[in-house]
Formats: structure tokens, sequence, C-alpha cells
């Protein structure tokens, strides 16, 4: 590692189903990071267009079947999650996220992320705001930079060795 380059781990750019929220007067030591594979992830978002205007409605149809299919599967479940594809920087010690919330350095957030392999991983990420970034383009978008903690080597090597490649292409901007 030289002077430059104080990171232990890459960082990647990405874009994958993942939330934030605050966490309030909870007890660090009790906010451990996690990997549960039980849960049902819906994208609220629509999927890309392609070129071809045919397969798009015939994917624009499929989706709307799964849709309806796990709308009528959902009110039994009380572990799926609703969530939209928002742009990351992600590495096995922090990621940076973009979001409309405001939040201030020293916050602790929980941020759940979907890992998109079968099945389904969702990561339950716990992290200090460490950077707070404006964007003058965008007033109503900031970037927060976040510093895991309590994050055990299972939860660190699931975010190392996921293929982030497959996602690069899905990011907006």
């Amino acid at each position: 590692m030289n002077s430059r380059n104080k990171r232990e781990y890459s960082r990647v750019n990405t874009a994958l189903p993942c939330q934030a929220r605050q966490i309030e007067g909870g007890n660090r030591e009790e906010l451990q990071c996690r990997v549960s594979r039980g849960d049902m992830i819906l994208d609220k978002s629509l999927p890309p267009e392609v070129e071809d205007e045919r397969l798009t409605a015939w994917l624009s149809m499929i989706n709307t079947k799964l849709d309806y299919l796990i709308s009528r599967d959902s009110p039994q479940r009380t572990d799926s999650l609703f969530m939209d594809f928002e742009p990351l920087n992600v590495s096995g010690s922090g990621m940076m996220i973009e979001t409309a919330e405001k939040f201030q350095k020293g916050d602790i957030l929980e941020i759940k992320m979907v890992l998109q392999s079968y099945p389904a991983k969702v990561l339950y990420l716990y992290g200090d705001v460490v950077r707070i970034e404006e964007n003058s383009l965008h007033p109503e978008v900031i970037k927060v930079g976040l510093k895991f903690f309590n994050i055990n080597e299972e939860v660190q090597n699931e975010i190392i060795h996921f293929d982030f490649k497959g996602h690069r292409p899905f990011l907006p901007r």
C-alpha cells in the first residue's frame, strides 16, 4: 500500500437494489453486519429498455406477470423487501451512496444491499457517516460516505467476491 492509496480494499462502482436508514439511539455492539438468504427481493424500478422494441414489450409483459405473481404471494410473506437500484461505490470496508435524505457526519446508518446471485443475498451493513458531498448540478442528491463497523469475515467476503462487473452497464449517468 503506497502513501497515495491508503485503502485496504479496492472500490467498485455499481448499481444494486439498496436502502439506507438512520439508526437512532441503538447500541453499536448490538448492530452486527450479516447476510440474509431468505428474503424475497422486489425491484420497484422498470427493466431497462433495449433497442429492439418487440423485445422491450415482451420483457415488460413478463415483468408485469411476475409482479402479479409476486404480489399474490407477498401478503403472506413478512420477509419481502421492495427496493430501487441505487448507484453505489462499494468496498470491503465502506461505501458511498447517493441519497436525497439528509444525513450528518457521525450518523449511524443501516444499509440493506442486495447481491443479485441465486439465491439473492441481502447484506445488512452498519456504518458511520464519515463524509458528505453535495452536488452543485443536482442539489437534491448528496453523496454519503460510510465506514462499516462490526463487519465479520463472511459479510466482507460476500462483498469482496461478488461479481460487480456484471452490474456496471446498468449504472445511470
